[in-house]
């Protein structure tokens, strides 16, 4: 069994964005992986793990699953954090961060309420700013 563990993943360190539905966060990409996480009802808390958990029943883990864990900025809160994305969600997030590489602008994060569970979703918000080619010349000129 293998924890990540350090300063990417430290649990102190991160918190878990969880805006209310209707509300849209502005985040920025950080990092994502794939991982497998599991509940450990002894900790309290969702553990991570590069390799699935083999012996489950031992060590009090329950809910393993395969997901691929965001690693975001949140402008709002000033922080870092963290969401768990599932595969569906991960392919509609690659879509978003595709067209944000290609045309820029800002990712917004929210959570919808599908039944009984809420679904991470993200939307390109277009840049006010028009972005500029840069030309080389004097500054006095320009003035």
């Amino acid at each position: 069994m293998v924890r990540l563990e350090g300063a990417i993943f430290s649990q102190d360190r991160y918190y878990y964005l969880r805006p209310t539905p209707g509300e849209k966060v502005p985040i920025q990409i950080l990092n994502f992986r794939r991982v497998f996480a599991a509940w450990s009802h002894k900790l309290k808390n969702t553990l991570y793990f590069e390799k699935a958990p083999e012996e489950l029943e031992e060590e009090g883990l329950k809910r393993v699953r395969e997901i691929v864990l965001l690693q975001v900025y949140d402008w709002f809160a000033g922080r870092e954090g963290l969401v768990e994305l599932t595969e569906p969600e991960f392919e509609q997030f690659m879509e978003v961060y595709e067209a944000f590489l290609r045309q820029s602008g800002e990712i917004q994060y929210s959570r919808q309420k599908k039944g009984r569970k809420n679904e991470n979703f993200f939307e390109l918000q277009e840049s006010l700013c028009i972005i500029r080619e840069v030309r080389k010349g004097l500054f006095s000129d320009k003035l």
